[in-house]
């Protein structure tokens, strides 16, 4: 088992059972101060972890999240995070600066769901040090000290937030759909506690083979191991609710009927060093050791929840990793949606 570092891993607070959603005893009446929230003591951490394999997982059985939470897997979502944050030149999309711009009197807040090791969180909290700044997640792996301006929960996001309704001025939702069984209920309680104006992000990046403009083809052909890898993946996945449903986001917000102006992109990452440009190239060879750091990390999944050997576990494996390494114009595609309460 890996051991955490505190210096790079942990938490904060959790919810005290006394707290009812929409009491108030600040401006807002979502106060995150010790009357509201308990911090955890060191002999509190280890009930939320459980080992497998080598490898460090969450304990909350109900709960089917597929990947390790231990200091590997950190290392990975901290990777992700500079590709993303580097893919799009900014931490963010749409008019944030609007919705998060000082106003006398009022209190701005941002949301973050399922925010791992908060480095989003964090950075952010650096750019609006007038914000205050909320990160939940059902594992402590969080910083320990986080900005005086930010903080961190352990909260179930598939159930009813702690928050009352329209206290939050943003909510970010990035890679919940390794997360969250059904999507349309979180988003109706992410929906709750918007302020009117307020804006929802979501970013998701899919579960699929795709190709670059000018590197078209059947990803069956040109690249059998990765389409095979996201088959068995998706298969298994489907199994325990956790579908592939980046495509469907933008129809569940328009459903709500809460939400006017919007924007739905498709952002594309490299993978590998195929792309001439030395910035694209730079981004696309760390975006395949993240890849395939996400693919090896994945093996207890596989081995609990499917049918697969050892060794067909492991040819699966390098049959993504081969392809994502020799075939030219092979991309990960990032979805971002933002869309303003009505």
């Amino acid at each position: 088992m890996q051991d955490n570092n505190n210096d790079s891993v942990v938490v904060s607070g959790i919810p005290d059972p006394r707290h009812t959603r929409g009491s108030d005893d600040d401006d807002d009446g979502s106060s995150d101060t010790s009357s509201i929230l308990t911090e955890l003591g060191a002999d509190e951490f280890l009930p939320h972890f459980r080992e497998q394999d080598g490898r460090l997982f969450h304990s909350h059985g109900d709960l089917p999240y597929p990947l390790p939470v231990d200091g590997k897997e950190q290392v990975r979502l901290n990777a992700q995070h500079k590709i993303l944050c580097d893919l799009l030149g900014s931490h963010y999309v749409g008019p944030i600066e609007q919705a998060l711009a000082y106003e006398r009197g009022r209190q701005k807040r941002v949301l973050d769901l399922c925010t791992g090791t908060g480095r989003w969180l964090m950075d952010m909290a650096s750019l609006f040090r007038h914000v205050r700044f909320s990160g939940v997640d059902i594992v402590p792996i969080a910083t320990r000290r986080p900005h005086s301006n930010a903080h961190f929960e352990i909260l179930d996001v598939t159930q009813p937030l702690r928050w009352p309704d329209g206290v939050m001025d943003f909510v970010h939702a990035r890679g919940l759909s390794l997360a969250v069984q059904n999507y349309p209920e979180m988003l109706r309680e992410a929906t709750r506690v918007l302020r009117r104006g307020g804006i929802f992000f979501s970013g998701e990046i899919g579960r699929y083979v795709a190709f670059a403009p000018g590197h078209l083809g059947d990803p069956a052909v040109q690249a059998p191991g990765a389409t095979r890898f996201y088959q068995v993946i998706n298969d298994l996945l489907d199994r325990v609710g956790l579908h592939e449903i980046t495509g469907q986001i933008p129809r569940w917000l328009l459903d709500t009927g809460a939400f006017t102006e919007g924007r739905i992109q498709e952002h594309l990452i490299p993978i590998g060093d195929w792309h001439p440009s030395a910035r694209q190239k730079r981004l696309g060879r760390a975006y395949l050791e993240a890849r395939t750091t996400f693919a090896e990390s994945l093996k207890p999944f596989l081995r609990e929840n499917g049918e697969l050997s050892e060794r067909e576990i492991t040819d699966l494996i390098a049959g993504y990793i081969r392809d994502m390494r020799s075939v030219r114009g092979m991309v990960g595609v990032y979805q971002t949606v933002w869309t303003t309460k009505a």
